[in-house]
């Protein structure tokens, strides 16, 4: 039977024999034909042709698409663990060059060289600093020291490791699998949570534990520096992949842990930081003994909350979330064992699914779920990866779709090119409301427009978060299918509560979204200043006040390089609309952008304006 399932043609038949079993005969007939005729999702390989396959000695499990030297184009973070006939394995941090990528890991300071290597690590602006910051595990399996890192970026993507502000100093060598990342405690900054806070978690021990009160959790003090802590989360059995995002729709970040021979569960925050057990009572089955790799939360029907995938060796089990309940309703017998993305790969505006090492997954709006056959998906490397991990999405040639990337532990990795090729798509960037990026918490809801805040006219809902299911950490911007022949309106919610609306958006777009929003009407013109005894040319810059940011003290202008960089001109008081740049050429062209700055110092999103 393992041979069976080991099989990639045998393992697409299980599949889709899974879910004929499911649904009955005809129905899948029909979803079964309907797919092999008028299939548009289809990715192409193009591993080779960017280089991007990860070590000859392999080792891949968890990855990372994240944007760390700020240049718009997204970076891959690949985790490595157990390489083969290597000792010291280094993480890989491939930079994206546009038709190229170079891994870079070693000179930007993240190689995070240790012995046996890395399960879970999370990019996050833990400094509020708008650039993104990074958490690394590091695996003990009997050589010490093997301890949690934190890195600290300059800003152009280059890390210092400033693991020595975590207090009190580590002491025990921790074999962590998944993190977490987000404000758990409400004030405005990002903790860390890790799993499996000592050497030996006997993975493979089927005997229930004892509860341990460890502490997992760094948390943030706002200064540069962070605070061990215990917050409720007992270590009782074996932990492989963590997610944290709001669970329960009230406001605050919860946590879920896959587990091996414990039940995996939900641990709900409290709202001031502090979590309860709450799996059995949310739905969750309390069988022992058996090994869950990840749990995946999405908005699979687009009804605004969250549902849930388990994904366990061969097999995906789907739960509806019904008023905090979570109802399983679906089983999907498939080829992979340890993570699932969701994504609307074919821009229809509901969410498909990729199962790493499987196949991908077309939602039929409801949250039932049919296989699209490799053939047609052009995903038939992922059926023969040799043991593959963990996945994630990203955009990474800026096309406005989803593209994919696979890691494998005993193979190359690989990359999957999605080739939709359509406008059909939104794109947002979020600045959150303590001015950092990421926004990890924050909760966008779409709309077809004039219809904002209407449940029948949703279109998709979305929340951001870290690193989730088995070691998968997403693209940091949000993403939507969303047909161009309509317009859409948005609402966002951060995570203080404070909500923020924007309407009558075009597709086929990126735009970025904040909390303190740009001032309006900016715009610049050349004039002749002749009041001094020389003729002078001058820029006269003026806006207008944003009447939806409230408590502005000061505007920031700033002069726009050619290389993309911004130069601080002036700050001006918040009653000021205007702004002379003076002894310009007349025959040059100039760029700037104006933010608007708060009571807090938080500066908010840009507006822009060139001037010829």
């Amino acid at each position: 039977m393992i041979q069976l399932l080991c099989s990639p043609m045998n393992r697409e038949i299980i599949s889709v024999l899974s879910c004929l079993k499911k649904f009955g005969f005809s129905l899948f007939l029909l979803a079964f034909l309907t797919i092999i005729t008028y299939a548009e999702i289809h990715f192409t390989n193009v591993s080779d042709s960017f280089g991007i396959r990860g070590y000859d000695y392999f080792g891949g499990h968890g990855v990372c698409w994240i944007d760390v030297n700020s240049d718009g184009k997204l970076d891959i973070y690949i985790k490595n663990v157990g390489a083969q006939g290597v000792l010291d394995v280094s993480n890989i941090l491939y930079i994206n060059y546009g038709n190229y990528f170079k891994d870079e890991a070693l000179e930007r300071g993240v190689s995070d060289k240790y012995a046996i290597g890395t399960h879970g690590a999370v990019f996050c602006d833990l400094d509020n600093d708008r650039d993104f910051d990074l958490f690394s595990t590091t695996t003990y399996n009997g050589i010490s020291p093997a301890h949690n890192h934190i890195y600290q970026n300059d800003g152009d993507g280059y890390f210092q490791d400033i693991t020595n502000t975590i207090s009190p100093s580590q002491e025990i060598d921790t074999a962590s699998r998944g993190v977490a990342a987000s404000d758990f405690d409400g004030d405005g900054d990002i903790d860390l949570f890790f799993s499996n806070v000592l050497p030996d978690p006997q993975s493979f021990n089927p005997a229930p534990f004892l509860p341990e009160k460890l502490e997992n959790f760094y948390i943030n003090n706002g200064d540069g520096t962070f605070t061990a802590m215990y917050l409720g989360i007992d270590w009782t059995s074996f932990v492989q992949g963590v997610t944290a995002i709001d669970i329960d729709g009230d406001g605050d970040i919860d946590i879920a842990e896959a587990k091996w021979s414990g039940p995996s569960t939900i641990y709900l925050n409290d709202g001031t930081g502090h979590f309860f057990d709450c799996g059995r009572d949310m739905g969750l089955p309390s069988t022992l003994n058996i090994i869950d790799n990840g749990m995946t939360f999405a908005d699979i029907d687009n009804d605004g909350d969250l549902d849930l995938a388990i994904i366990r060796k061969y097999r995906v089990t789907l739960y509806k979330n019904t008023g905090g309940f979570f109802s399983r309703y679906q089983i999907i017998t498939t080829a992979g064992s340890f993570h699932v993305c969701f994504g609307d790969f074919d821009h229809d505006t509901d969410l498909d699914m990729f199962v790493s090492g499987g196949n991908v997954y077309e939602n039929n709006g409801q949250g039932i779920f049919s296989p699209v056959l490799s053939a047609d998906s052009g995903l038939e490397a992922s059926l023969y990866s040799k043991d593959p991990r963990s996945s994630a999405l990203g955009d990474f040639d800026n096309d406005g779709d989803l593209d994919v990337y696979l890691t494998d532990k005993r193979g190359y990795n690989l990359l999957f090119r999605n080739d939709i090729n359509d406008s059909n798509w939104i794109k947002i960037d979020v600045l959150d409301y303590t001015g950092g990026i990421g926004a990890l918490g924050t909760k966008l809801d779409l709309y077809s427009a004039g219809h904002l805040g209407q449940p029948a006219f949703l279109k998709g809902h979305r929340e951001i978060h870290g690193e989730y299911g088995y070691l998968g950490q997403d693209m940091p911007t949000v993403h939507f299918g969303a047909p161009a022949f309509s317009e859409y309106d948005l609402k966002v919610t951060f995570l203080n509560g404070e909500e923020r609306t924007f309407t009558s958006i075009t597709p086929g777009q990126k735009i970025q979204v904040s909390y303190i929003l740009p001032p309006l009407n900016f715009a610049g013109v050349k004039k002749l200043n002749r009041s001094l005894f020389y003729h002078e040319n001058v820029i006269q810059l003026t806006w207008a006040q944003n009447p939806n940011s409230n408590n502005i003290q000061k505007y920031r202008i700033y002069t726009i390089q050619n290389n993309g960089d911004k130069i601080i001109l002036e700050e001006v008081p918040a009653t000021t609309f205007n702004y002379s740049v003076r002894n310009v050429q007349n025959s040059e062209l100039y760029r700037f952008a104006l933010t608007a700055v708060d009571q807090d110092n938080i500066e908010g999103a840009a507006a822009y304006t060139t001037v010829k």
